[in-house]
């Protein structure tokens, strides 16, 4: 059994789900959906020159924002550029790889003056696209995010995107995969309110506690089901959902596939197109995975830190036709989950 690795310095809490049917309104409030333009006025995280940044061990606090500093360097890029390189080899041509590394909050939060205090994470990131083999298609979520870093893509108090953010990056993943992103007016939007993140649970900042964030997720509007395989228990597959709606407080986070598993299934039983994907992820591919639903017959979604199979094995079995390895900047410049990739062949 793989030892259980944290993706950034800071604990996720993770909480396992149970069965029932896709949304039950207990605690998460539904509200009629919104154009996306109102959400992006209500939520907006501008950065001004006139904010005050304070550093408490890897944590920036910018007022009543929190960001987690970088520290990856170009030498880490380029082993997770040849390990999934290697992937794209051992899985062959028959299979379509796609790559996205994701840009975390502090990227795009401090003000010029204070930019020396994390890392730069485009380098980085360019480089580990730049290294990649030929035959890797390139998902350049960087991009996506840049053209909306001032709208609530991250949490203010937690290190990880939001579902905002992780649609636009599901909009570029669309244009690289060939089909036609789904508008976020055709969802209807559920909202956990009141959540405070790891950032807060680190710092205990009051400032962060006075601005909790809000946890908006969606209904997909396509008949799927949901299968689960816990950890130590991989080969029974436990009847799930999409949503852990019955969570709230500092696991609010988890209400996206009821957090990490070494693998969830989910069956379109609308779909008749004849793909399959595995998406390989850590916890910010949680929040990016339910877009993915309409556009696919099977999805596998693959955590490389608890699952102890062969991604090939899988690959073959499940006549799969596409891979995606959906990281955040941290992760590709962590060791210890490269090496859980590596694994994987």
């Amino acid at each position: 059994m793989k030892k259980i690795i944290i993706v950034s310095a800071i604990a996720t809490l993770l909480v396992a789900g149970c069965a029932s049917k896709d949304i039950e309104n207990k605690s998460g409030s539904s509200v009629k959906e919104e154009s996306k333009e109102n959400i992006v006025e209500e939520n907006k995280q501008e950065v001004t020159e006139n904010t005050t940044a304070e550093k408490s061990g890897s944590i920036i606090t910018l007022g009543n924002r929190a960001v987690e500093i970088f520290y990856g360097n170009e030498e880490n890029a380029k082993r997770y550029s040849n390990t999934i390189s290697s992937m794209k080899q051992t899985l062959g041509e028959h299979v379509e790889v796609y790559n996205m590394v994701v840009p975390t909050g502090v990227e795009f939060a401090l003000p010029k003056k204070y930019q020396h205090m994390s890392t730069p994470q485009k380098p980085v990131i360019d480089k580990i696209y730049d290294n990649l083999d030929s035959g890797v298609k390139i998902v350049d979520a960087y991009k996506a995010l840049e053209k909306h870093k001032n709208e609530y893509l991250y949490f203010n108090t937690d290190h990880h995107w939001t579902s905002l953010g992780a649609y636009y990056a599901y909009e570029q993943f669309a244009k690289e995969a060939g089909f036609k992103a789904k508008s976020l007016d055709e969802y209807e939007k559920y909202s956990k309110k009141e959540f405070l993140g790891t950032l807060f649970t680190q710092t205990q900042d009051t400032k962060l506690k006075e601005n909790k964030d809000v946890v908006d997720y969606y209904k997909i509007p396509v008949d799927y089901e949901v299968f689960r395989y816990e950890k130590g228990k991989e080969d029974t597959a436990v009847p799930s959902t999409l949503y852990a709606d019955y969570v709230n407080g500092v696991n609010a986070y988890s209400v996206f596939l009821h957090g990490d598993f070494p693998m969830i299934k989910i069956q379109n039983n609308d779909s008749k197109v004849g793909k399959k994907l595995v998406v390989v992820k850590e916890s910010y591919g949680n929040a990016f995975v339910p877009f993915l639903i309409p556009h696919y017959d099977e999805i596998y979604v693959v955590d490389s830190r608890y699952y102890n199979s062969s991604l090939k094995k899988l690959v073959n079995e499940q006549a799969v036709t596409e891979v995606l390895f959906i990281n955040n900047i941290f992760a590709a410049n962590t060791g210890k989950i490269v090496k859980t990739i590596e694994e994987l062949q």
